[in-house]
C-alpha cells in the first residue's frame, strides 16, 4: 500500500478521507472522516513520540534510545509541538540559551527573555 503524502501536492492542503473500505469484507463507507492522528506525524516524529511516552517522557532516556544529543531531542519535542499545533508561548531557558548560542539574540535580550519567563 502506498503512503499518503503529508500535505496536496497540488495546493498543501490538508486531506480528509471521502470513503473507507473493509479490507476483509469489503464493506464501504462515505463521507467526511478525518484522518486518524498518526496520520499527520513524518515517521520521525511518530517514532520519537513512541519513545518519548516508552520513557515516561525522560529525556535522558530518549537520547540513549535513539541514540542521539540531547539539542536533537530538544529539536524533535519542537517539532511534535508544532505538528500538534501546540504553542508554546513562554521560551524556554534551554531555547532562549540556545538562541544566545546561534547570535541570534544578545545577551541583553537573553537576559531579558529568563526574567520574563
Amino acid at each position: 500500500m502506498n503512503k499518503l503524502p503529508e500535505k496536496c501536492p497540488v495546493c498543501a492542503g490538508s486531506y480528509y478521507i471521502r470513503k473507507v473500505e473493509c479490507e476483509k469484507c469489503h464493506t464501504a463507507l462515505s463521507g467526511e472522516f478525518e484522518l486518524p492522528a498518526a496520520r499527520m506525524f513524518d515517521e520521525e516524529i511518530l517514532n520519537f513520540i513512541k519513545v518519548f511516552l516508552y520513557t515516561e517522557g525522560s529525556i535522558r532516556q530518549t537520547e540513549k534510545m535513539l541514540n542521539c544529543s540531547y539539542p536533537k531531542v530538544k529539536n524533535l519535542l519542537k517539532k511534535t509541538r508544532a505538528a500538534l499545533g501546540v504553542d508554546q508561548t513562554v521560551p524556554e531557558e534551554s531555547d532562549i540559551l540556545d538562541l544566545l548560542d546561534k547570535g541570534e539574540i544578545d545577551v541583553d535580550e537573553a537576559l531579558e527573555k529568563i526574567k520574563k519567563s
